[in-house]
């Protein structure tokens, strides 16, 4: 029996390119990619990433609520899962239009089992957001939208 080797499908390809374009713009965020398609039987994760926010962010917020006693080297780290959708050229349909019920539960289940493959420490700030990428294969360029907590 020989091994024939497929090549990716256009979808894959538009898929792969969205997420190539979806690190990008989270690194310019701020971002720390942590790691992408953790794959499951029942489903994927797109990225894994963190973003901490400055302590200056920190004390701010904390000195408008008035707490006055933050420990220093205190920091924010929020583990942000991200599900990129990506779609070409098109009138009909919406990225969002791919954000089905099922797929966010799906979602949910992957997220949850990745903290506790990983060992993360259950009680940690976990969100789910999704990017959403329109491509325009014919100008090159990308419109990219950023929904923080999409799922949940």
């Amino acid at each position: 029996m020989f091994y024939v080797e497929q090549k990716p499908s256009n979808h894959i390809k538009i898929g792969k390119i969205g997420e190539n374009v979806a690190c990008r713009f989270l690194k310019q965020k701020g971002y720390e990619i942590l790691e992408r398609n953790f794959k499951r039987k029942w489903g994927e994760i797109d990225i894994i990433c963190s973003k901490k926010e400055s302590i200056l962010n920190l004390l701010c917020s904390t000195w408008n609520r008035g707490i006055r006693n933050v420990p220093r080297g205190t920091n924010d780290n929020k583990l942000v899962f991200v599900e990129v959708k990506t779609l070409k050229n098109t009138n009909f349909l919406t990225p969002e239009d791919n954000l089905t019920t099922n797929k966010q539960r799906k979602l949910i289940r992957t997220c949850q089992l990745y903290i506790s493959e990983k060992g993360i420490n259950p009680d940690i700030e976990w969100q789910i957001d999704a990017i959403l990428v329109e491509l325009d294969t014919n100008k090159r360029k990308a419109k990219v939208k950023h929904l923080k907590s999409a799922i949940y």
